[in-house]
């Protein structure tokens, strides 16, 4: 607690910051001398209940009405306005050397305590909540950046004591986990209908590493945008890995089909490339013209869709680009190897022939 409201950082942004353990109480203990007891042939137990009957009575007997049992609570007068050092002066037993005072056998603590405890999962816990005052920079993952990293510095002092987060964090992190899982399986689905579509388990693999060309960008563009990473960006990266994929999956295609055709790998390359590249650059800008007043925040900036739109901008631009310049090489590099595979294979040097048939105007 004291750490949140004396960072520099992080507490000007926070509000409403509170605990649940209620007003702190001052509480007395009694602390029992178990040998002087000894001496006096009493146990602890003993001595705690004559204890409790000098300051909170003792039932001594029953007292029947006509419909009900009463108990009958032998009390010292506290009318009296006797003090806890007068009340540590009362006999409680007789001894033969003379009476045994409260305060012979025990002796009171003072501490102060919370107001109420609390347990989460068999175990004492303290729940500190707050909020994040509107229009701040300060973001939880931030908050819970820097109390993480204070509590790894005082770890040590408090051994057995753990640290968890709920709220905002928990939902927050519940759902990229949910996002992280949804992507993978799109992207093994996706895998698997291109296999089945190109009867080859490689060639996807060069279309789905135009996802991790966006995942660059998304990277970057947040770096140096000094955007936040939200559960919308999240969402963006999904959206970005449709459009790259499905650039890429067209790029290919065309190129294979100009290398069936009898063009050589260059040849097939540059037809395809050009065949592709003013469809591929013509869906990147409509896109990225759509969201760019959104991602610099004009006429205001959002931080709920400003971020989603950076995220998808900077993904879709660095992917295509890296799209027409990597994926043509990543594929030439699959066939050249491909090539050399067979001619292993065939030590003679055959080689099918390949027939062009084409048809004159």
């Amino acid at each position: 607690m004291g750490f949140l409201r004396q960072n520099p950082e992080i507490a000007p942004a926070l509000i409403d910051l509170e605990d649940n353990q209620g007003q702190p109480g001052r509480v007395v203990r009694f602390q029992i001398n178990s040998e002087r007891a000894g001496e006096y042939g009493l146990s602890t137990d003993q001595v705690a209940l004559l204890a409790a009957g000098v300051l909170n009575g003792r039932v001594a007997g029953k007292y029947r009405m006509l419909d009900e049992e009463l108990d009958l609570k032998v009390k010292i007068d506290s009318t009296s306005g006797k003090g806890l050092q007068q009340l540590m002066q009362t006999p409680i037993i007789e001894h033969a050397d003379g009476p045994v005072l409260l305060g012979d056998l025990c002796t009171p603590v003072f501490s102060s305590e919370p107001g109420s405890l609390n347990r989460f999962q068999g175990m004492r816990a303290i729940t500190l909540t707050a909020n994040i005052r509107e229009g701040s920079s300060v973001s939880s993952q931030l908050v819970v950046d820097r109390v993480q990293t204070f509590f790894s510095t005082i770890r040590s002092k408090f051994p057995g004591v753990a640290l968890n987060f709920a709220g905002e964090y928990e939902s927050t992190q519940r759902s990229y986990t949910s996002l992280t899982y949804a992507f993978l399986v799109a992207l093994l689905l996706i895998y698997l209908i291109l296999a089945t579509q190109f009867s080859s388990y490689v060639q996807p693999l060069i279309i789905i590493s135009a996802v991790a060309f966006a995942l660059i960008g998304v990277i970057f563009g947040t770096f140096l945008s000094r955007s936040l990473f939200t559960i919308n960006s999240f969402m963006a990266i999904v959206g970005v890995t449709g459009v790259v994929v499905n650039d890429s999956l067209v790029l290919i295609e065309f190129i294979n089909k100009s290398f069936q055709q009898g063009l050589s790998r260059r040849e097939a390359i540059v037809r395809g490339t050009n065949i592709r590249l003013r469809p591929i650059i013509l869906t990147t800008l409509t896109t990225t013209l759509g969201l760019l007043p959104m991602a610099i925040g004009i006429p205001e900036y959002s931080l709920v869709w400003g971020t989603m739109a950076m995220t998808f901008v900077t993904g879709l631009c660095t992917a295509t680009f890296l799209t027409i310049v990597l994926i043509p090489v990543e594929w030439d590099l699959l066939m050249a190897a491909k090539e050399r595979k067979e001619k292993n294979a065939d030590p003679a040097g055959s080689r099918p022939t390949r027939i062009v048939i084409t048809r004159e105007s």
